[in-house]
Parts: structure tokens; C-alpha cells; sequence
């Protein structure tokens, strides 16, 4: 594993706990595009599918609807924790057509030729060496696979992650260092022209890169429940790793100001904004 994937790995496995207790939190902000990508797949039941960046599964247990009984959905995740708590739920569910294993997607030595689709929600912007993955990605799909994910564009269209960022600001005078374009991070695929020489560079052809924006129209626990999953990403959770108790406590009064000072009629609206792509 190179350097940058064990910090991918640490960086994982130590916020797991958090993305696992926010699940509903995290579906909020996550759910349209995870859909919209999914879709792009157009799986037919009996197939198999690769889900990357699974986290505790969510994912996972819906590819496993759409392709039934006789298929197959394997989620995969660089965080152990992640994949306990998918695996723990599986188990409680009798959700037999999922299954999940630890793998780093970039060096994973997958069965050549297995997958009929690939998908990802905001799974595959973490990569040391994203040629690397997605090229070792490719040689699991069979001939004629897709591969489908979502990525976010610019932190600038994406106000859910901006308000809270520049709360911070408020606070500390600065922002975090956070990784940028091209560099393992939540918008190192903000791209589009980046994403498409990526894929045709790793051998895929047809790449679809979609724009699709969407409103958050955020009501009652809503709001706050925005507030909570702020805190498990970007700026505000690399300001919180590091602040001491008192400062933490601002920062959190502050994101929770800035993002009630967007409420109109008691319903806060946020701009959110992200890439479906596609390509076989």
C-alpha cells in the first residue's frame, strides 16, 4: 500500500465510528446522487456489482435489490470499522446477495473479469494514484461493463459544505489545510475535464460527465441534522480534530448560526452540486 493510502486509511478508519452513528445524516446530503449514479448502471437482476467506498453498506443493500437473489453486490472499503458495521447489518437483515470485504480499490489484486458494474457514491475522490485504481478497477469488469459514480464539483456550488466552512473562518480566522484538485479529498474529481482524460487514460471508453444540481431544503430536525454531519466533514471536521474544547464549542455555535441565518419561513436552502459519470 503507498504512503498516501495508509493516510487514506487512517483518515478512514478514524472517522468511521462518526459516518456510522450519521447515517441518516449523511443520506440527507447524499442520497440524490448516489440514485443518479446507480441508474447509469441500468443492473439487471442476476447480475454483479462492485460498490467502492461502501461505508456501513447502505449502498451496498440497495445494488443488492436491484440485481435479486441470484446476484451479487460486494461492498468494499478501505476502513475496517466501515465494513464490521455493514457485515453486522447484513447479518441482521438476511440480506443474502450482499456481501463486503476491507480492500483498497487501487491495489486490490480483484479476479479479472468479474463485475458486470462498478459503482460508487463519492467513494473514488481518495485515491494516491486515481490512473492507478481506476485502471486496476477496469480489469475486474467484464467486457462491455460500466462503471458508474458521483463525485462533487466545486465547494463553491456546494453551499452545505461552504456556509459551514466559512463559519469556521468566523471562529478560528482561517481555514483548515484540505487537500486540492487532483490531491486525495472530496473534490479532487471537481473536473470534468480531468475526470474524462482520468477514465480514457485507465482504458474506458464512452465517459458520460453529468452535471446535476440540487436544492436542500432543510426543515426542523432537518437543520440540525445538517449541523451534526457538517462536523463529520470537510473544514469543520479537520478545524474540530485540532481545537480545544472551549473552541470547539464555538465552532459549533457558529455553523449552526451561519446556517439558520439562510432560514426562510423556518426552511434553510443550501446549494449542493456534483458529477454523474459514467463510462465503459
Amino acid at each position: 500500500m503507498s504512503q498516501g493510502n495508509v493516510e487514506q486509511y487512517e483518515y478512514w478508519e478514524e472517522r468511521a465510528l462518526d459516518w456510522i452513528d450519521s447515517v441518516e445524516e449523511t443520506e440527507i446530503v447524499l442520497a440524490p446522487y448516489g440514485g443518479g449514479a446507480m441508474d447509469r448502471l441500468s443492473l439487471r437482476q442476476g447480475q454483479r456489482v462492485l460498490d467502492v467506498g461502501c461505508g456501513s453498506g447502505s449502498t451496498t443493500f440497495e445494488l443488492a435489490r436491484r440485481v435479486g437473489d441470484e446476484g451479487r453486490a460486494v461492498g468494499i472499503d478501505i476502513a475496517p470499522a466501515m465494513i464490521t458495521a455493514a457485515t453486522r447489518l447484513a447479518d441482521a437483515t438476511q440480506i443474502g446477495s450482499a456481501s463486503f470485504f476491507v480492500a483498497d480499490a487501487q491495489v486490490e489484486s480483484f479476479e479479472a473479469a468479474t463485475f458486470d458494474a462498478i459503482f460508487s457514491r463519492f467513494g473514488v475522490m481518495f485515491f494516491a494514484d486515481p490512473k492507478a485504481a481506476f485502471s486496476n478497477l477496469r480489469k475486474a469488469l467484464r467486457p462491455g461493463g460500466i462503471v458508474a459514480f458521483a463525485c462533487w464539483q466545486n465547494v463553491l456550488l456546494n453551499e452545505w459544505m461552504f456556509v459551514p466552512g466559512s463559519a469556521v473562518m468566523s471562529v478560528t480566522g482561517s481555514l483548515p489545510l484540505m487537500p486540492g484538485p487532483g490531491e486525495p479529498g472530496p473534490f479532487s474529481l471537481s473536473d470534468p475535464d480531468f475526470i474524462e482524460a482520468l477514465l480514457r487514460d485507465a482504458g474506458f471508453k464512452n465517459v458520460d460527465v453529468t452535471p446535476k444540481a440540487e436544492t436542500l431544503a432543510l426543515r426542523g430536525d432537518e437543520i440540525e441534522s445538517l449541523v451534526t454531519f457538517s462536523q463529520r466533514v470537510g473544514p469543520v471536521r479537520e478545524a474540530l480534530r485540532t481545537a480545544t474544547p472551549d473552541t470547539a464549542e464555538l465552532i459549533t455555535a457558529a455553523v449552526r448560526s451561519a446556517i439558520l441565518a439562510r432560514a426562510v419561513d423556518g426552511v434553510v436552502k443550501l446549494s449542493s452540486s456534483a458529477f454523474i459519470v459514467s463510462a465503459r
